[in-house]
């Protein structure tokens, strides 16, 4: 199941301003961007590139279990926040609870 649209980053101009003044954290499996907000809840926007993998399939694959990390992990999750995912080629070896553990640590280092 996807992120409710509440929880996801819409428009270019958005990225663009977390990537321009936005923090930045740096993991094995992500690169996080992040910017703080007045909002009630956090917001995402999941990067996948083709150089993670040529196959939509598995940029897909990926993207959706990021996603259904982040849906079941919101009460970790610092609310107040726009941030900007972005996926590494090693999360494609990845299981399910590695990466659950990598993206849990990482999310919850922000604030």
């Amino acid at each position: 199941m996807a992120l409710p649209r509440e929880y996801r980053l819409s428009g270019k101009s958005e990225i663009e301003e977390i990537f321009k003044k936005g923090k930045y954290l740096n993991s094995e499996l992500f690169s996080i961007k992040f910017l703080s907000t007045n909002t009630k809840f956090s917001r995402f926007a999941i990067i996948i590139s083709l150089k993670v993998s040529k196959k939509s399939v598995l940029r897909n694959k990926i993207r959706r279990r990021v996603s259904e990390i982040i849906r079941l992990n919101q009460s970790i999750i610092k609310p107040g926040y726009n941030i900007v995912l972005i996926v590494k080629s090693r999360a494609i070896n990845k299981e399910y609870a590695g990466l659950k553990e990598a993206l849990v640590k990482e999310l919850s280092k922000i604030g």
